[in-house]
């Protein structure tokens, strides 16, 4: 508000549009009110125009607030506007020299403006000051406004008071009443309208009271809070709508790449319709995680509540209990798009019996998640599950085998982490072309992997923690894959030997990045350099046959763990320095997570020098320059817990005449599959014999130790899952 008083009281004769953006019920109409007060005697006029969107869409509502308008800053009556194109004529012939103050408040189309302030050109003096408030960011970048200020919700200290003033009439709460007003101001989540609602709503009653309108307040939403919260949600598209409400039900807290690969594939497009949800802030983004204000995600969930009385005949399911009722009594239907089950913590280790066939009726199912249910009975087989499936998160799953007759066709993400899996599908003739993350880390009694030669498309391996996996199959497919975790997968050395094929593969059509995860104490000995600290230095060799050139490079680096009781995350930079050109550049920031009690970890980075690299001057790299490559951690407090102990750098050089051509790859490619497919033909696999003694991965009791995301060149992140 400080700064709103600045610019309001500035000297300047400038014209200053600025502009105030948040969620309904955050604030942003207090504060201009409050703005204008201060100001409103130091210009020649001042007009206050409140609730613009709910004035506008009566009839000749837009010539209305041009007549208040005109009133305000002339104290005349102007007899009859007529029309809004008459009502513009007016305010720029009457206003075009006059130092006024006008705010428009809740303002949502960029009609409304043109009618009220401007057409290209500002309709008032030198001097004047308009204040905007919306729930739109965009719509103030499309009116370029000279100050955008976003209205955050407010701390804990000021919503206690505020509440307080409401429930009891004073800056903090009763005696009694200081644990129970803590509760209720937590779930008000720092909106003012709900802690003035609420406030006002339990004014006066008892602690018993408090609790019951509490409890009754998060299993249905205040309809106040709701009607305020809903209207940006109405405004939305079809489109738009559906994905907010797959965000609501499914995705807080889900990275949104990952988010992206699915919604993508329902047809939603997410790229678009979950930047209007920021804009509208509906959506925040953080951390590369998608998040959401509680009571906007309860204003999403209410909605698709309200559907139907029947959970059966609701679009989405996410409560444990009416999931469990629709399971049990076989109530699905074809209304049913997407379903999670997550037991609470103090009931995982309960027994769970369901019934295949309970998914029957789910044709339309996209979206399936089934998490913390350690011990679920399972009768039948799972082949009713829908043709329409995009995402199957199941952890823990007590299958051996994924059917033969399972229609993963439009599967996009599998994640069967924790689960019994020996063989993830046994698949003959089946390509798994939208597949494109699988997630298999800590299933202990896998010994096969899926054969990737059916899954062309695949950019996420994780098969962390997989001890008993032997064989690796069609590993050759992997060439397109970004993101590979084999971390306590194989015995170190193998590791190593399969990360230098892998890195190798079809390096002319490799993609522009990939990282690689792996437990390890130094760079492997086939790198071209590598030296111990976190900085390394070498020189471009001279290439004397001239038809040979540097087509990649891939970075290594070593995490060393200093205490192993302290967990850490954060970034890495990977700073690439052309010392003899002077050029210096942070290339890429490795995502590292550091558990508890884990080990040391080597992290691969494979960069390739396309067109669309991000070292500089890569290409154009000549014989003799000097090149320092160093890793430095965004976090200085970092180096208390985490350190890199060594580094290293592998130049990939190849044969101009090598490269080919990514057309006749791709075609290559193709009829590899078919002939291998439709053929009985051995594919490449990698076999080893686990020995006697070696280690199970240790991991903890329940749930993933954690997830997190790392970011990758095309604006995408990728599962990364480590030991905790």
């Amino acid at each position: 508000m400080k700064t709103l008083l600045q610019l309001g009281t500035s000297t300047t004769t400038k014209l200053l549009i600025m502009g105030m953006y948040g969620m309904g019920g955050i604030g942003k109409t207090t504060l201009a009110k409050a703005v204008y007060n201060n100001i409103c005697n130091g210009f020649e006029g001042s007009s206050c125009l409140l609730n613009v969107r709910e004035v506008s869409e009566k009839s000749n509502g837009l010539i209305q607030l041009q007549e208040q308008l005109l009133f305000d800053i002339l104290k005349v009556k102007i007899l009859s506007i007529g029309n809004v194109d008459k009502g513009i004529s007016l305010i720029k012939q009457r206003l075009h020299r006059k130092s006024v103050l006008i705010v428009l408040d809740d303002v949502d189309q960029l009609d409304q403006i043109y009618a009220l302030a401007t057409d290209g050109e500002w309709f008032f003096g030198p001097g004047s000051r308009v204040i905007i408030t919306t729930r739109d960011e965009h719509l103030l970048v499309k009116l370029g406004v000279n100050y955008s200020y976003k209205v955050e919700k407010m701390n804990h200290s000021d919503s206690l008071q505020l509440f307080s003033w409401h429930a009891f009439n004073m800056p903090h709460p009763e005696d009694d009443f200081w644990e129970i007003s803590i509760a209720a101001v937590d779930y008000a989540g720092g909106l003012p309208l709900a802690l003035e609602v609420l406030g006002s709503d339990l004014r006066g009653r008892s602690i018993t009271k408090w609790k019951t309108t509490l409890e009754k307040f998060r299993k249905s939403p205040d309809a106040q809070i709701q009607e305020i919260l809903g209207i940006s949600f109405k405004s939305l598209d079809h489109t738009t709508r559906e994905v907010f409400l797959d965000i609501a039900c499914f995705f807080i807290g889900v990275n949104i790449e990952y988010v992206f690969k699915i919604l993508e594939e329902c047809g939603f497009f997410p790229d678009i319709a979950i930047n209007i949800l920021v804009q509208k802030s509906l959506v925040k983004i953080d951390n590369t995680n998608l998040s959401m204000h509680d009571l906007i995600r309860d204003m999403g969930r209410e909605i698709v509540r309200q559907e139907s009385r029947h959970p059966g005949m609701r679009s989405r399911l996410w409560s444990h209990e009416d999931v469990l009722k629709v399971l049990k009594n076989h109530m699905g239907s074809e209304v049913v798009e997407g379903l999670s089950l997550n037991l609470p913590i103090h009931d995982q280790d309960q027994v769970i019996s369901l019934e295949s066939e309970a998914f029957a009726n789910m044709k339309n199912l996209r979206l399936l998640q089934i998490k913390g249910v350690k011990n679920l009975k399972l009768q039948g087989c799972i082949e009713h599950l829908s043709k329409e499936l995009r995402w199957i998160c199941w952890h823990s799953c007590p299958l051996r085998f994924l059917p033969p007759r399972l229609h993963l066709e439009n599967l996009v993400v599998l994640d069967m982490q924790y689960s019994k899996i020996k063989q993830v599908w046994t698949l003959e003739n089946n390509v798994l072309s939208k597949l494109k993350v699988l997630n298999l880390s800590f299933c202990e009694d896998l010994t096969k992997s899926p054969n990737f030669l059916q899954v062309p498309n695949l950019e996420e391996l994780i098969l962390e923690g997989c001890y008993k996996l032997v064989d690796i199959q069609g590993f050759e497919n992997l060439a397109f894959t970004k993101v590979v975790s084999l971390e306590g997968c194989l015995e170190q050395e193998e590791e190593i030997d399969f990360v230098k094929s892998l890195l190798e593969l079809q390096w002319p059509f490799m993609i522009e990045r990939r990282q690689i995860y792996l437990y390890g104490d130094e760079i492997p000995n086939w790198f071209s350099h590598k030296r111990t600290g976190s900085s390394i230095s070498f020189h471009i060799p001279s290439l004397s046959d001239q038809d040979r050139v540097i087509k990649g490079l891939v970075f290594g680096v070593v995490c060393r763990n200093k205490d192993s009781l302290q967990a850490w995350h954060g970034e890495i930079s990977v700073v690439f320095h052309n010392k003899t050109k002077g050029h210096r550049q942070v290339i890429h920031r490795l995502f590292y997570y550091k558990p508890i009690g884990s080990l040391n970890h080597l992290v691969l980075l494979q960069v390739g020098l396309g067109g669309g690299s991000k070292i500089p001057y890569g290409q154009e790299m000549t014989n003799g320059e000097e090149i320092e490559v160093s890793f430095e951690f965004e976090c200085s407090q970092a180096l208390e817990y985490v350190g890199v102990k060594e580094c290293g750098i592998h130049l990939i050089i190849q044969r101009e005449e090598e490269a080919g051509s990514m057309v006749m790859y791709s075609e290559k490619k193709k009829k590899m599959m078919e002939d291998d497919l439709m053929q009985d033909t051995p594919v490449t696999k990698l076999t080893r014999h686990r020995p006697h003694n070696w280690p199970k991965v240790w991991k903890y009791d329940g749930i993933v130790p954690f997830v997190s995301y790392i970011e990758r060149n095309t604006s995408t992140f990728a599962l990364l899952h480590s030991l905790g």
